[in-house]
């Protein structure tokens, strides 16, 4: 039998905690919760320009999800002026 040398085919060496995919589910976007309900104070482009949210309109729950999912996050964040 072959002797095995380094990390399994697929694990890459990472651990459970590394995985750096953006989180899908509610459970995952909760510390957004400052945000939602909040009026947005400018657009916020998502995918290939098109708007994410508009000023003037709530942020809500899915919108903060479509914001991390798009990588659109902080902008959604800058646009409530809440930092």
């Amino acid at each position: 039998m072959a002797e095995t040398k380094g990390t399994p085919a697929g694990t890459s060496g990472m651990s459970a905690m590394d995985n750096l995919a953006l989180a899908n589910n509610s459970e995952d976007i909760g510390f957004v919760d400052p945000i939602i309900g909040r009026t947005a104070q400018r657009d916020v482009a998502g995918y290939f320009g098109f708007p994410l949210i508009r000023k003037g309109e709530i942020v809500t729950k899915a919108t903060a999800e479509k914001a991390l999912n798009l990588g659109r996050l902080f902008e959604l964040i800058a646009a409530t002026d809440i930092i």
